[in-house]
């Protein structure tokens, strides 16, 4: 088996679907008509994925909706009933991020990533906190894979300032992760939605950096080797959340246990140096090989140079081409291209550049990726786009 990706089109909404060696599944389904009743597109939707996942028989290892906060329960209340009549046991674990549609529907999209077992000592089962569902768990040619989603700090965290809240947050997961006998450590992607995120980036960056520092992941780091430092891909990026909390986070471990041929290694690329030397702790990209698939989970970029400096200011059409060169840079030395992108985010930072960014898209042949399209605050407020995404390959 190979990579197969296809699109169906329908009136109100895309779904894309990409099937990797017969084992995972990404899709993404992105509502394109602004007019389309929110919910009814949810049901038509999320039919067709119950339908995707009964007939391959593989299990959700995670799930975003993208919408507005006011529909969020009864969008919530619609994916339960058409899922969990094919699954029963599903325990209803989505992370929802309140982010606007670039089509200004109040339903911007979901994304999913799907694993179907192979051998009877492959299991998916679900991570809980208390009564709370906090991840899914997979072993897969005796690695162990963990994906934990949703993650804010708590309800008794709303008393504290930000920063102390987003401590909390990197501090939970932590906790999590070692509870399943792995750590911060095997960590390989983070997406983290901040509120208001111009208001607070540096602290958001500090409190990161605390964590990590205490985690083991920057002992001895210094600058001049900040490409050498193994630090997690991540998104972090605008967007609330329903619990009100000041940001949270869906992460990706990884431990190899006792499969010698998994390599898991940061990407540089050529056209942007390591976050890490202007504050931020992340890499450009991780990939995660094996002897079937490769896949590159590709951190939130956007129109920084080499030194680290926001280029083309104001230039929606420069920064979204600059942005797709330094992300070609990234994946191309892996033998990966754009076509092999199985899930996207494209973050706009005001709606009415949406119709320049199309057709800047489709100059570059973008046009048709797998990616939900949201209005969203970049890290900078100088910065107009950023773009996120995995791509995956058969080896």
């Amino acid at each position: 088996m190979n990579t197969t990706q296809t699109t169906d089109v329908y009136p109100q909404f895309k779904i894309f679907l990409t099937e990797v060696e017969n084992s995972h599944f990404c899709i993404t389904a992105v509502v394109t008509d602004a007019d389309a009743d929110p919910l009814r597109t949810a049901e038509t939707i999320y039919e067709r994925i119950a339908e995707i996942i009964a007939s391959t028989g593989a299990k959700i290892i995670h799930e975003r909706i993208f919408g507005n906060t006011p529909i969020y329960k009864n969008i919530f209340a619609i994916r339960n009933q058409k899922i969990q009549q094919h699954i029963p046991e599903d325990p209803g674990l989505v992370t929802y991020i309140e982010g606007e549609s670039c089509y200004r529907n109040p339903f911007a999209g979901v994304q999913l990533r799907l694993f179907r077992p192979s051998h009877p000592d492959e299991t998916v089962k679900t991570i809980w906190e208390g009564n709370i569902p906090r991840g899914r768990l997979w072993n897969r040619n005796g690695a162990l894979f963990l994906q934990l989603q949703n993650l804010g700090p708590d309800h008794f965290s709303n008393g504290k300032n930000r920063q102390q809240q987003a401590e909390t947050m990197f501090r939970k997961a932590e906790t999590l992760l070692k509870s399943q006998g792995i750590s911060y450590r095997n960590v390989v992607r983070t997406w983290i939605y901040v509120d208001h995120i111009l208001d607070w980036y540096h602290e958001f960056n500090k409190a990161r950096n605390a964590c990590y520092a205490d985690f083991g992941l920057l002992r001895n780091g210094k600058l001049e080797h900040a490409e050498e430092i193994f630090l997690p891909a991540s998104t972090g990026i605008a967007g609330k959340n329903p619990q009100g909390f000041s940001a949270i986070m869906d992460l990706l471990a990884v431990n190899k246990m006792s499969n010698p041929d998994i390599q898991i290694y940061p990407l540089s690329g050529t056209r942007q140096r390591s976050p890490y030397r202007y504050g931020s702790a992340f890499s450009r990209a991780m990939c995660v090989v094996d002897s079937k698939e490769k896949w590159i989970f590709v951190s939130g970029t956007a129109s920084i140079n080499e030194q680290g400096e926001s280029v083309y200011p104001g230039d929606l059409a420069s920064q979204v081409k600059h942005t797709l060169e330094v992300v070609h840079s990234l994946v191309q030395s892996e033998g990966v291209a754009i076509s092999d992108l199985c899930e996207a985010t494209v973050f706009l930072k005001r709606k009415e550049d949406f119709p320049l960014y199309l057709k800047t898209a489709e100059a570059l042949g973008i046009s048709n990726i797998p990616a939900v399209c949201l209005i969203a605050d970049v890290c900078r407020d100088e910065l107009l786009f950023e773009l996120d995404g995995i791509f995956v390959k058969s080896r």
